[in-house]
Order: C-alpha cells, then sequence, then structure tokens
C-alpha cells in the first residue's frame, strides 16, 4: 500500500512543506504542479527513493531491470528550473506562506462580519491561504459568525452549488473592481497586504447588497 498525496493546491500554500508538514503525514510519494516553478509550465514528483529510483538509469542497471520512462514536454526546460529556484528559494527564506495565511484569515473574519452586518445567511470558511464562500441555496439557518463547514461535509458543501448565484456574486465583485473563482472563492498571495483586504471587503459588501435589491439574497 502506497500512500500519495495531491499537493497540486497545498503545496508550499498550506505550508512551506504543504500539508504534509502542516499535518504531520510524510507520504510515500507526493505531486506539485506549477508552484514549483512559480507559476510556469512545470511540476515534480517526491517521494521515497526506492520509489523513485525507478525513472533512475543509473538505479535500474544497477538492479538489473528496465528503468520507468519519465517524458515531459517541459523536462529539463531551463526558463521554468531558473524560476523554480528563485521560487522555492524565497519560499524557503522568507515568510511567505505565512504572510498569506494571515491576510486570507482577515478576509475570511472580515467577510463574515460583512454577511452578519447584512442580515445574510451565507458563510466562510477555508485554511491556510485559501477563502470560499457558501452562497447557502437551499436557504439553511445559518449564522456567519458560528458556520461549522464540518456540519455540512464535502457534499452538502460542494454538491448544492448553484451557479447562477456564484456567477452573479463575481459579476458584483468584479464591477467593483475585485475579481474571485468562481467557486466562489479565491486564494491568497503573499503579496496582497491590508490594501487588498480592504477592497475586496468593501466590493464584497457592496456586492451583497445589490444581490439583496435584486432578490437573489433572502
Amino acid at each position: 500500500m502506497i500512500l500519495i498525496f495531491d499537493e497540486v493546491i497545498t503545496g508550499f500554500r498550506w505550508s512551506r512543506g504543504g500539508a504534509q508538514a502542516r499535518y504531520g503525514v510524510t507520504p510515500d510519494l507526493s505531486v506539485l504542479a506549477k508552484i514549483v516553478a512559480g507559476g510556469l509550465p512545470g511540476g515534480a514528483v517526491a517521494g521515497r527513493a526506492e520509489i523513485l529510483d525507478q525513472l533512475d538509469a543509473d538505479a535500474a542497471r544497477r538492479a538489473g531491470r528496465e528503468k520507468i520512462g519519465h517524458q515531459g514536454t517541459f523536462n529539463a526546460n531551463p526558463l521554468c528550473a531558473a524560476a523554480a529556484v528563485a521560487t522555492l528559494s524565497r519560499v524557503e527564506r522568507e515568510d511567505a506562506c505565512g504572510a498569506a495565511e494571515r491576510t486570507a484569515g482577515e478576509i475570511r473574519d472580515g467577510l463574515r462580519r460583512i454577511l452578519s452586518e447584512e442580515s445574510v445567511a451565507w458563510a466562510v470558511y477555508g485554511e491556510a491561504s485559501a477563502f470560499h464562500i457558501f452562497p447557502n441555496p437551499a436557504r439553511l439557518p445559518i449564522e456567519p459568525m458560528r458556520f461549522d463547514p464540518l456540519r455540512l461535509g464535502f457534499k452538502g458543501l460542494k454538491q448544492a452549488r448553484d451557479g447562477a448565484l456564484a456567477q452573479r456574486l463575481r459579476l458584483a465583485m468584479l464591477e467593483n473592481g475585485v475579481d474571485i473563482m468562481g467557486a466562489p472563492g479565491g486564494l491568497v498571495s503573499a503579496v496582497h497586504g491590508a490594501r487588498e483586504v480592504a477592497q475586496t471587503l468593501e466590493a464584497f459588501r457592496t456586492a451583497v447588497r445589490a444581490l439583496k435589491e435584486e432578490g437573489d439574497v433572502a
């Protein structure tokens, strides 16, 4: 049995060492995506030496077995490799993950406060540097400041989506200068700060009020 972590989202976002370092679980293999290359095309598979040696020509020769192929369009690409060295060096030297997480926490807290002040039974949740907005399409009795996403579970949070309402929220935010992801929600980076937090919260308050006026929010 091999434990594999998909750290495409959580890698270098949940912590310097990804979710595995944050939660203290070391997988046999972990998969990382373009964050390794600073956003350029690139990725990596990390893990136990005895597994990764399957890709090593010298190790295969010594063991008298066939090497497993590892083809890739961007393998050994010098531009991506240079971006990766620069990105990983900054992550190692600076508290980029912590800075992004603190900013995301301010955004989550501010969004919840706005929902409470505007008497909107939506919710906000998320970990590390991510935030998610739950527009409550089933009109559940939600208190924004006390919402526990674990009580709804994955199906409750994801399968009851109202795509049309999420799109209207995103458009309303765009009209006020802030773009969020369509889920709806967003990911915060280390370069976001107090100005972006204030702009996001103001745009959200304005958007929520507009949706209330249009009858999209009870």
